[in-house]
């Protein structure tokens, strides 16, 4: 108890009694019908908002932007798919919800579009990887899983690339250097496949190989 002249400050925490209060009065609100005249920033009008969420079954989706915009759209009916297209940051966003193939939703595009499709948890996504720019602004539609897969699936697709652009570069090397053979007299068909080169050099190992096997036993 602090003393303030002839009066006295309570400063004990009354946190509990307080939510008792507004709990007691949330009843009678409810009981007298009047549920939209409780204070909605109120803690009872919180947790009574949090009690209806969990209770719902909803997870995170809840919050993700394109979960929300499914869920606002009507229901679509066979041969009759549902659209809506909107644009966000400067980005143009489709979405298609078809009775018969499931939910889609598309990111920008070029006018050489070379599209990558990712399955998510809100639908199918496809993205064009000659316009990242429009996903790089409908970053905040997703939730961080289905970014998380986005992306992933982006990177395994450029690796893949990357491997065979790998491939045919070599190859290209290969036959090149079998076409300067034989302009300067070696052997025809000096022309050799990515795979024959791998073969030979594991031939030459396995000679070397053997060769510090028969060393071994004769020192």
């Amino acid at each position: 108890m602090i003393l303030m002249g002839y009066k006295t400050l309570n400063t004990t925490n009354n946190t509990a009694e307080l939510l008792a209060k507004q709990m007691k009065s949330a009843d009678k609100m409810k009981i007298a019908k009047m549920e939209g005249s409780v204070d909605p920033d109120s803690f009872a009008a919180k947790l009574k908002r949090a009690d209806e969420y969990a209770a719902s079954g909803e997870h995170y989706s809840a919050n993700d932007s394109i979960g929300i915009m499914l869920r606002q759209m009507d229901e679509p009916t066979a041969g009759n798919p549902v659209t809506k297209d909107f644009w966000h940051n400067g980005a143009h966003v489709s979405i298609c919800k078809d009775a018969l193939y499931g939910n889609s939703i598309t990111i920008g595009g070029s006018s050489n579009p070379d599209w990558v499709h990712v399955d998510t948890s809100v639908g199918t996504v496809h993205v064009d990887l000659n316009d990242m720019t429009s996903l790089m602004k409908c970053l905040d539609l997703f939730s961080p899983e289905d970014l998380n897969a986005i992306l992933r699936k982006i990177q395994e697709v450029k690796q893949s690339r990357e491997a065979l652009s790998q491939i045919d570069r070599m190859q290209d090397e290969l036959m090149k250097n079998g076409r300067d053979q034989e302009k300067e007299g070696g052997e025809s068909g000096g022309e050799q496949s990515v795979g024959e080169a791998v073969g030979v050099v594991s031939a030459e190992e396995m000679r070397g190989i053997e060769e510090k096997r028969d060393k071994k036993f004769i020192g």
